[in-house]
């Protein structure tokens, strides 16, 4: 699986802004990467925002398992 990570800016704020729904392609699952040792304050409704780095599970949906299987 790929591995996503947050973009930051130098003052360590969030790079982020709306998207307009015309240019969204396709739904993805994202999975919290964890590492060692999971933070204690991740529960299921924020786990998205405190997690800085992520899996990108590409079996997920079977065209994105195909069009990501090649590259």
């Amino acid at each position: 699986m790929y591995v996503l990570k947050r973009a930051r800016r130098s003052d360590r704020t969030v790079v982020g802004g709306i998207v307009p729904l015309c240019q969204i392609c396709a739904l993805v699952d994202l999975v919290p990467r964890f590492g060692a040792e999971a933070d204690r304050r991740l529960t299921k409704a924020n786990s998205l925002e405190y997690s800085a780095e992520f899996w990108l599970n590409k079996y997920f949906d079977k065209e994105i398992f195909f069009a990501l299987d090649d590259v």
